[in-house]
């Protein structure tokens, strides 16, 4: 059966790049028996999903705009349907949206995301918000099944309060979880399960810059997942550089990542 959900295309991307090479059993502590440069894709495509709102969450690339009504659509996407153009200070918005595809007996689609932004004032003068997601995404195929999880707590901070489309600084926690299963799993087509933890640190955002709207800032993350039988476990740092690029480092060891494509040098 040919499946035409996009959506798909953007969880494998997310967690399962192509390991198809042979590795021998790394005897670091944690014993993780995918290399560092391997986990550092795995950790680079999690970060594609994470700022790309086709995975539902938040829209870096809206700024500061505080959401009137949202919806789902049928990629999974939260879609801001209009803003308030003078929200007072304390604005809120808290509402749990969800979507249900089902094409066939065996091909199913549900979507449940919970959002809640709060405004927040300096002197009476807009200058963030906060943001708490929470997505929950189930797929069922005709030869596969997939779960989407992820939750952030993020506060934004206008860099130039009372200026339309500022740049912002972002902090908090984003915790993203996947897991794909076939029905008969092959070296090409493994069973892929990822965790990943983040906390981001004065990430800077140009929301008038696409796709380059991530100018600078840092995190640390943990995450631990595996590959068929091949597991990893690693912590480490991430530095953004601009350019949709970042600095991946486990242990010592420094990758740069391609936040467009999860590419990894």
């Amino acid at each position: 059966m040919k499946h035409n959900y996009k959506i798909i295309a953007l969880l494998l991307t997310g967690i399962a790049a192509i390991y198809t090479s042979c590795h021998k059993l790394d005897m670091a502590p944690n014993k993780s028996t995918v290399s560092k440069k391997d986990a550092s894709v795995q950790i680079a495509q999690s970060l594609v999903g994470i700022f790309n709102p086709e995975n539902g969450g938040f829209d870096f690339k809206n700024g500061l705009s505080m959401p009137t009504d949202l919806s789902l659509n049928k990629k999974g996407k939260i879609k801001v349907q209009s803003v308030d153009p003078k929200p007072e200070c304390g604005a809120k918005k808290d509402t749990t949206i969800s979507l249900n595809l089902d094409q066939s007996d065996t091909s199913k689609l549900d979507i449940w995301a919970k959002v809640k932004y709060e405004l927040t004032c300096t002197n009476g003068i807009p200058s963030g918000v906060t943001a708490n997601d929470s997505l929950n995404m189930t797929m069922v195929g005709g030869d596969f099944s997939m779960i989407l999880k992820m939750g952030e707590n993020l506060t934004l901070r206008s860099l130039n309060p009372g200026v339309e489309h500022a740049k912002y600084s972002f902090d908090g926690p984003v915790n993203y979880y996947a897991k794909v299963g076939y029905t008969k799993p092959t070296a090409d087509q493994p069973n892929v399960e990822g965790t990943f933890n983040y906390n981001f640190k004065s990430i800077v955002v140009d929301p008038t810059k696409d796709p380059d709207f991530i100018l600078s800032g840092g995190a640390t993350f943990s995450s631990k997942g595996s590959i068929g039988k091949n597991t990893w476990n690693y912590k480490g740092t991430i530095m953004f550089l601009g350019g949709h690029k970042a600095k991946i480092t486990i242990d010592g060891t420094a990758y740069t990542a391609d936040l467009m494509t999860g590419e990894v040098n």
